[in-house]
């Protein structure tokens, strides 16, 4: 009995594990896939058991004309064509023969990758992980969601994701510089590359900045030039000279000469 703290494996175990062709299948499929281990290949053989298991059980039940029967069928196929795996108008023929890579192929981490938003699927895993890809607006940071055929077409990256712009290193180079030729994507199990197309950025046009008119400054009128005001004369600061006065001795001497 499974608990919060030991769930339950979801994946089942190979009966015989150190077979050699196994391990080599899976380990192609690892590198064709970007997947991190072999316990990714066992859930995707384990989901695709189940329904083959049901499928089984439900074609042994149809020859017996019971409406239960019929109905499980018409769900069983209504999930698959919903999950993209069968096309609409299947039958459980059709699902007894799907391989493991028709469930591989549905995983959020295989899609990133064909829709050109990652160059590798190993650089899908790292975005996947890193919160920069979301599925309807809503964040996944799961590689191995399996993505319905509506939520196909609206994959993109987050909102705040550093990524939406253009000039971004780790954004593809055939997206960032490639604008006007498309970017073969080889999806698994075709043969021929799939085109992507990618928009191409509408180019800005840039105005030159218009010449703004010279400041006017106001000249002031000339003004008279200043009268030359006449200083007035300075003052003598010097003494007159004072004149010798006659001494009367030398008149005495002068008239008694005479």
């Amino acid at each position: 009995m499974s608990s919060q703290k030991f769930p339950r494996k979801k994946y089942d175990t190979p009966l015989h594990p150190w077979k050699e062709t196994r391990i080599k299948s899976e380990r192609e499929l690892m590198k064709k896939y970007g997947l991190k281990n072999h316990k990714e290949v066992w859930k995707a053989k384990t989901y695709l058991g189940k329904h083959r298991e049901q499928a089984r059980e439900l074609l042994a039940k149809l020859g017996t004309a019971s409406p239960q029967a019929k109905k499980e069928s018409d769900q069983l196929l209504l999930h698959l064509s919903r999950m993209g795996i069968v096309s609409m108008g299947a039958s459980l023929d059709d699902v007894l023969a799907l391989d493991t890579e028709s469930v591989l192929s549905r995983r959020l981490q295989t899609l990133v990758y064909l829709k050109g938003y990652s160059s590798t699927p190993y650089q899908a895993r790292q975005l996947i992980s890193h919160g920069h890809v979301a599925v309807s607006g809503k964040k996944v940071t799961v590689p191995s969601y399996m993505v319905a055929k509506d939520e196909e077409t609206q994959i993109q990256y987050t909102i705040r994701s550093p990524l939406n712009e253009l000039s971004h290193p780790a954004r593809p180079k055939a997206e960032a510089y490639k604008t006007e030729q498309s970017v073969p994507m080889k999806a698994p199990g075709a043969e021929k590359p799939i085109p992507v197309a990618i928009p191409k950025p509408e180019p800005t046009a840039i105005v030159a900045p218009t010449a703004q008119p010279e400041a006017v400054v106001p000249v002031p009128p000339p003004q008279p030039a200043p009268s030359a005001v006449e200083k007035p004369a300075e003052e003598k600061t010097t003494l007159p000279e004072a004149k010798p006065k006659d001494h009367p001795k030398k008149e005495k001497k002068t008239e008694e000469g005479a």
